[in-house]
């Protein structure tokens, strides 16, 4: 009687664990007038520096992808609305979007050394998000604060959770 509760309990662990995944969103809400769901889920791609963060953003049917990306040193320069990204999901499709407004640097301080910081927004559509979604991001090229491309191949645990958040972008 025992062994076989223990068997059940185990038998339950393993369904829960293969089963349900934890969803980790930096904003998870249903706004109270028009009762969209807003989520955002935010991923560390690299780092210490340069580090690159994406997020995922849902706001009701308007979908979009946050590139969060910095660098050691002092930089001025603007990256410009319409910069573009081209990633490649798991399913092999080529995706690009546009930035959809200018990226100002922001300089941090880091005990003593500068950090050059950018937030670039792009649009993303509900067909891309659910292509991640099924397959993950393998590889992203973004137009860097340096004024030339940034190529990242994604390492396979990151793909994995690439995909992950963005199922939980549909929960």
């Amino acid at each position: 009687m025992v062994i076989r509760g223990l068997v059940s309990f185990a038998m339950l662990c393993i369904t829960l664990t293969s089963t349900s995944q934890i969803c980790k969103y930096v904003v998870n809400e249903k706004d109270p007038i028009t009762d969209d769901i807003i989520r955002t889920i935010k991923t560390r791609l690299t780092g210490p520096t340069p580090f690159y963060y994406f997020s995922y953003i849902r706001n009701g049917s308007d979908y979009r992808f946050e590139v969060e990306v910095g660098d050691y040193g002092e930089l001025d320069n603007t990256i410009q609305k319409g910069s573009e990204l081209v990633m490649r999901t798991g399913s092999g499709n080529v995706v690009r979007m546009e930035s959809i407004e200018k990226a100002e640097p922001e300089i941090i301080d880091d005990f003593g050394s500068k950090i050059t910081r950018y937030n670039i927004i792009f649009r993303m559509t509900e067909e891309t998000m659910k292509d991640i979604a099924e397959s993950g991001i393998v590889f992203i090229r973004i137009k860097e604060m340096k004024n030339t491309f940034s190529d990242q191949e994604i390492p396979t645990a990151l793909v994995t959770i690439s995909k992950e958040n963005a199922e939980c972008i549909f929960k």
